[in-house]
């Protein structure tokens, strides 16, 4: 694993987790893992210093195998986003800065505006926080 003290970082925020698909093969069928690619461009990223509080970990499948490569961005008392569609060679960084932005705003709620290009299209699903109630009708935000 890389990244920060997974119970959380320096400044007591909840601590935000990218979980990369590591099972789904190329589109095109050819060996190798497109996750495997991007975990590993991701944790030269982060070595360079970009989102050192954010915890990288491999996964086994997240279900989303027709949409190669795939991430879940997550915390504990926030909303959990599912992406697809991600290109190793030229994504990382964009997912870094998604996962700075989503760390920085109260309960995780990403406009689509404040998301890097990629995240913007290649959204597959956006899952409320565990904590989330309805009894006052709204989402939080």
């Amino acid at each position: 694993m890389s990244g920060g003290d997974p119970s959380g970082n320096a400044e007591g925020r909840a601590p935000v987790v990218i979980s990369v698909c590591v099972s789904c093969r190329p589109p095109d069928g050819g060996d190798g893992s497109p996750g495997d690619a991007l975990l590993a461009a991701l944790r030269m990223a982060q070595a360079r210093g970009e989102a050192r509080d954010v915890l990288i970990r491999p996964v086994q499948c997240l279900s989303v195998c027709k949409r190669p490569c795939t991430i879940a961005l997550s915390r504990p008392d926030g909303y959990t986003y599912v992406f697809g569609d991600l290109d190793p060679a030229i994504h990382a960084d964009a997912v870094l800065e998604c996962a700075e932005s989503y760390a920085a705003q109260e309960h995780g709620y990403l406009l689509w505006r404040e998301r890097p290009g990629p995240l913007r299209r290649g959204i597959v699903a956006r899952i409320p926080p565990m904590t989330w109630t309805t009894e006052d009708g709204r989402h939080p935000r």
